[in-house]
């Protein structure tokens, strides 16, 4: 018996449709920062930083703008990502078929173990509980990212003061699907979060030989399956999350040059 079509991994690097057939007259700076954030949070940011507008993604609904962000004399690419596994990475493929070649995450996770809100932690795996991933992958049930690029961020990270513990998180794109028996299994495999997009990010970037890093802060728990909390959905903490991004990725510039 043959595998489920999901599972029939094709290895090709030629779509029918690529990334690149709008042929726009775009070139992205290597090094991203993709910010799982609101604009009003992208906004609020740029009024910090010498910036200027690179492109547009446009799709029928999520039309984001792609910055250019200069920190420390040196040019990096921003911009918004979407909620969701398949959109983010339809995204992410777009950006690095027009210059991005190291991509850094930032957005909020919720906890399936008992962690405070605003904790910054950094991925090294993710559980893949989505279907875009395996369009980019075989069918492992974990991802790992890119262990040479985590070191620099984590490094990058120290350099700032921040002693953030790597962590294993579960990516479903199941929102309300994330079943109490399912939760405890994700648990049992070593995952401590659950978000949308990480192991479909990450089989992206492999799959396009791009490096790849996410470093997720805490909102609201799921640890007690029978007392849901959302807290603050991690809200105060999103403007916090862009600039230690965009910190952590000239930081990792500064180490490199």
């Amino acid at each position: 018996m043959s595998k489920k079509f999901l599972l029939e991994f094709d290895s090709n690097q030629d779509a029918v449709l690529n990334p690149d057939f709008e042929k726009l007259p775009y070139h992205f700076h290597k090094r991203l920062l993709y910010a799982f954030v609101t604009d009003e949070n992208i906004q609020d940011f740029l009024k910090d930083y010498p910036h200027k507008k690179l492109g547009k993604f446009v799709t029928v609904s999520f039309n984001p703008y792609v910055y250019e962000v200069k920190i420390n004399n040196c040019e990096f690419t921003l911009c918004q990502a979407p909620a969701g596994a398949s959109i983010a990475v339809k995204l992410l493929d777009w950006l690095i078929n027009y210059g991005v070649r190291e991509v850094l995450a930032v957005g909020s996770a919720g906890t399936i173990t008992d962690l405070p809100e605003n904790e910054i932690f950094l991925v090294k795996k993710a559980l893949r509980d989505e279907g875009t991933s395996y369009h980019y992958l075989d069918d492992n049930d974990i991802v790992n990212l890119d262990s040479d690029f985590a070191d620099k961020i984590q490094k990058a990270l120290k350099n700032l003061n921040y002693n953030v513990k790597p962590v294993m998180t579960w990516t479903t794109d199941g929102f309300f699907r994330e079943t109490k028996n399912k939760l405890i299994r994700a648990r049992k495999l070593g995952c401590q979060l659950v978000e949308m997009e990480c192991s479909a990010l990450a089989a992206c970037s492999e799959f396009r030989n791009v490096k790849f890093g996410q470093i997720l802060f805490t909102a609201d728990t799921l640890a007690d399956t029978d007392n849901y909390d959302k807290r603050g959905w991690g809200k105060s903490f999103r403007r916090t999350s862009l600039d230690i991004g965009i910190k952590v990725l000239a930081k990792i510039n500064e180490f490199e040059n």
